[in-house]
């Protein structure tokens, strides 16, 4: 999400590398061998891991939204929004060659495993099938090395900017369009996925449906030929001759799965076995196709797939929600799929919600967590974040059973002519919408966008009472009145409902809890967006589409204030414990703070970014926390009206917010034990709400009073927020949140320019990742050292103790040492990664610049990580042109370092070129000793196998031509 890219070792889990490659996410990665690539916007990121180098690459129009690499070739493939393809050639760093022809962006391509098919996804019904033929590259030469010698000499001795003929250019491949494949989904390709082997392609669209396609084998293709050429000879229309595959022929669609839900992403594996005995060799294996797929309603299958020998002509429609039915409907529905059995394999649904919860509430004790999904609610333990009951109505039928305000003698004399004339109710296709717990925890009332009310028991798991007539359009709101004593529901139908609790002693399931009416319905203005009562029973704020806040007596509904400005209908809504302050957030990214007796605005807080989707107060305290559709809860001090910190954790939106204070008692205890002592001064025993201002008591409280905060969010998690004994300081805060947005206005300053060359924004090519503050501090550290290295080799006074920071890094003796030490951690993690070496040594002074060149010859010549100090230099050197050239001493130094890493290199290569021929002479030792060639048995094999595949050709070309 934030463009960061880290590249982790598998075998020991620590980091190997990471960069930044943008301030937005990364929309594709792909890695071969020692290459990662990614994409981030409009731009290619390419990190060699062995070396720790690395470029961007620009070129296209728009987002880039696929990105592979062709390993053992030096090309990059890439496809963007601007509906081109291109190929980089990763040696010169360019791009030649660009793929048009699509309608629409490229939203996917796919490369097969032997790297010379290529199929590609755009907003059409159609994939387009591409085959790629690599030209030979001799002495391994770049795209420009293909070069007539003749062309490329007359160019060097006419010194003419001629364009050489496109027909004398030859490129490092050549691409060839076979055609386009229909799909049968409509809507556009997510993704193109080939299996390991190459044989099957997994097209993922936007609906339910996965596409499997097969891409034939060279027989298989010929033997279609052969059938067309059959045909058409029979036919007679058409010369047989002149009788060609099509792209359908050689990559068709085979099965059509329907998935439960919409999926997320997808991989696919072929796994092959042989039933059959050793001996017959020639019998066709079995092959079952693995599925993996991740839906994006936060559930994770994997099926099995078996493949027949003889693969369908036709398009086989499989459903994934037959895995679900019993064994024996199963293997009925397979037998009557032409052989194919779809197998769910296996599945990891536990614990979360099959949508994002839409809000959250804590228990009564503290202990519990309520949170809503459209299609369930789950009651978690806050203590150890496990599921204790989950409450599903998509399969349960109801009946609607509307209670009056009558006695409950009355209700239940009346049960069964109800129970009578009452229609069943379907929750199958409803969506929940809100819900709020009853006193006790033990039941909660749930709200749909039908405008029916239910309560469930939470321990039962049923439903106990429907209320279909409580609105006519969706309920926007539940919430407990403030004497406790019922529920109010504020629904889209511009209506405002009153429900009381009651317990029905009669009943012969024992006492059970129901809601009845005890009042008529009342009208707004508007449609209702949220609802808030005072503690104190006494108001009720109503918020409306219209953009205002009405604030009404409970007892009588009368209006008493109409809260407006907002540019947005307010989405949130809560009142303080003290029932003087009401907090509302909205769509305009606003927070305000008003006062419900006067009804005016005290503060607008307006740091958020996104709009506003929850506010809540902590009881027992000042503080107000407020979250956001950027994923972003701030923390609120309604005292002091300043911002106190800002909690970064979800990947999405959030949808829900919940407090609670977890040491109330503790406070008053304080504060009890605070008034018996001896006062300094005259003052009161008891404290009051509306005169607590400038004491010292009072923030000493607020900040033992501590609490959590639960949010939910739409990235499906459920996150728990616990209070910090960390001491905070609001100027300090604001300090640091002020030099953290300076620093990221003004990072881009920070990336170096070369003299004479284009801008980093305005070039193709450029440094790996971006400046960070990390790189910043890291060549911060550097000039340090150089600074640290010069005052201690210029000293006189040996006696002089050695500087702390080389007694810290082990060296107290050697500057020398201890400033290689520090040039060498700018390759590590914490100074900004292996990408993070140009943008750190593009920060230091020329001054320093000039100091670090000569040990960096230095370094090289006493064999001290010389590819590092060879990558340091010779960037030094460019960004730094000029300075070099006019100073001589830099000079001699140069030369002095390149004659080193020349004797470097020649060593290197003759230790290399020991140890080849010594394997030679080991393996010819080999031979003599067993009179037997290295691999013969197995080169004598695979000359066998292909005179057997030869044989066979012949003869089927014999039948087809008798």
């Amino acid at each position: 999400m934030d463009g960061w890219v880290t590249v982790f070792s598998l075998h020991s889990g620590k980091e190997e590398a990471s960069f930044r490659a943008g301030s937005h996410r990364v929309t594709s990665l792909d890695i071969s061998g020692s290459s990662v690539a990614c994409a981030s916007e409009s731009e290619l990121h390419i990190l060699d891991i062995i070396s720790g180098g690395g470029y961007r690459l620009k070129g296209h129009r728009g987002a880039v939204t696929s990105v592979k690499v062709i390993p053992n070739n030096d090309i990059l493939i890439s496809g963007g929004r601007d509906t081109f393809i291109r190929f980089w050639c990763l040696k010169t760093q360019h791009c030649f060659l660009t793929l048009t022809g699509h309608p629409g962006p490229v939203w996917d391509v796919a490369l097969s495993a032997n790297c010379k098919i290529l199929v590609t996804g755009s907003s059409d019904t159609n994939l387009r099938l591409w085959k790629i033929k690599y030209n030979n590259r001799i002495g391994e030469k770049g795209e420009s090395d293909f070069l007539n010698v003749s062309d490329a000499q007359r160019l060097i001795e006419d010194n003419l900017a001629q364009s050489v003929p496109l027909a004398d250019y030859s490129s490092l491949l050549e691409i060839e369009f076979r055609g386009t494949i229909p799909r049968k989904s409509v809507k556009r390709v997510f993704s193109l996925t080939f299996d390991p082997s190459g044989r099957y392609l997994a097209c993922q669209t936007l609906d339910k449906v996965l596409e499997i396609f097969v891409l034939l084998s060279e027989a298989e293709r010929q033997s279609r030929l052969r059938k067309k050429q059959k045909k058409a000879r029979k036919l007679g229309s058409i010369d047989p001759s002149a009788v060609k595959l099509t792209a359908e022929d050689e990559l068709c669609c085979i099965y059509q799965i329907a998935l439960p839900a919409k999926l997320s992403s997808c991989d696919i594996r072929v796994s092959h076995f042989n039933p059959m005995p050793r001996e017959t060799e020639d019998r066709p294996h079995i092959s079952i196709l693995h599925i993996l797929c991740s839906y994006r309603n936060n559930l994770v299958e994997e099926y099995s797939l078996k493949v027949p020998v003889t693969l369908p002509t036709r398009p086989v429609l499989l459903s994934g929600c037959v895995s679900r039915l019993p064994e024996a409907k199963q293997k009925a529905m397979a037998v009557e799929s032409t052989g194919c059995e779809l197998r769910l394999a296996g599945r990891i649904s536990n614990l979360g919600h099959r949508a994002f919860p839409l809000s959250c509430q804590i228990t009564e004790d503290g202990f519990g967590v309520f949170t809503l999904a459209h299609g369930e609610g789950k009651l978690w333990n806050r203590l150890n974040q496990t599921c204790l009951t989950t409450i599903d109505w998509s399969s349960v039928e109801l009946k609607s059973t509307p209670l009056s305000g009558e006695d409950i003698s009355k209700v239940e004399n009346e049960a069964e002519d109800d129970a009578m004339m009452s229609r069943k109710v379907s929750l199958k296709s409803l969506k929940a919408t809100a819900f709020v717990l009853a006193p006790g925890s033990r039941h909660v009332a749930i709200g749909f966008e039908s405008g029916l009310t239910c309560l469930f028991d939470l321990i039962t798991k049923k439903c106990t009472q429907t209320l279909a007539n409580a609105h006519t359009g969706a309920v926007r709101s539940l919430i407990l009145t403030g004497d406790r004593k019922g529920i109010i529901s504020g629904g889209a139908d511009s209506k405002v409902g009153f429900w009381n609790f009651d317990l029905n002693v009669h009943s012969k399931s024992g006492p059970s809890l129901y809601l009845k009416s005890h009042r008529p319905v009342q009208s707004v203005a508007d449609q209702v967006t949220a609802l808030a009562t005072t503690p104190d029973n006494r108001l009720i704020a109503v918020a409306m589409v219209n953009l205002h806040v009405d604030i009404y007596f409970t007892d009588s509904f009368k209006r008493v204030h109409s809260l407006y400005g907002m540019s947005a209908p307010v989405s949130c809504m809560d009142v303080s414990e003290d029932s003087r302050l009401l907090l509302t957030g909205s769509g305009d990214k606003t927070v305000r703070l008003w006062e419900l007796q006067f009804g005016n605005c005290v503060r607008r807080f307006v740091q958020h970014t996104d709009p506003i989707t929850a506010v809540r107060f902590m009881h027992g305290s000042t503080l107000a926390f407020s979250a956001d559709l950027g994923g972003i809860i701030r923390e609120w001090d309604v005292k002091k009206l300043q911002e106190v910190c800002v909690l970064k954790g979800h990947e999405g939106g959030i949808t829900g917010l919940a407090t609670l204070a977890t040491r109330p008692g503790l406070g008053k205890l304080m504060r009890k034990n605070l008034s018996r002592a001896p006062p300094k001064r005259k003052r009161s025993d008891t404290f009051d709400v509306a005169s607590a201002g400038e004491g010292e008591e009072d923030d000493f409280e607020a900040d033992i009073c501590g609490g959590v905060v639960i949010s939910t969010g739409r990235d499906f998690s459920c996150r728990v927020w616990c209070e910090s004994e960390e001491p905070l300081v609001l100027e300090e805060e604001a300090e640091l949140a002020r030099e953290a947005a300076e620093d990221e206005h003004e990072l881009a300053r920070y990336e170096a320019i070369v003299p004479g060359a284009v801008a980093p924004e305005a070039g193709e090519t450029g440094p790996l990742g971006r400046p960070t503050v990390t790189t910043r501090n890291a060549a911060d550290s550097l000039m340090e050292a150089i600074d640290i290295y010069t005052r201690q080799t210029q000293s006189e006074n040996e006696s002089e103790p050695p500087h702390p920071l080389m007694v810290a890094y082990g060296v107290p003796d050697d500057p020398d040492r201890f400033l290689f030490t520090i040039f060498s951690s700018l390759r590590l993690p914490a100074s900004g990664g292996m990408s993070g070496l140009e943008h750190a040594l593009g920060c230091i002074h020329s001054d320093h610049v000039t100091r670090l060149l000569p040990r960096l010859a230095a370094w090289m010549g006493r064999g001290w990580d010389i590819e590092l100090c060879g990558r340091a230099l010779r960037y030094l050197c460019t960004l730094h042109a000029a300075l070099v050239t006019a100073d001589t001493n830099l000079t001699s130094t140069l030369a002095a370092a390149v004659a080193a890493k020349r004797s470097h290199l020649s060593q290197t290569k003759k230790m290399l070129g020991m140890n080849l021929a010594a394997l030679d002479l080991l393996q010819r030792k080999i031979e003599e000793e067993n009179q037997i060639s290295l691999f013969e048995e197995a080169t004598s094999k695979r000359v066998k196998r292909i005179k057997k595949i030869k044989e066979k050709i012949a003869k089927r070309a014999a039948v087809s031509t008798g």
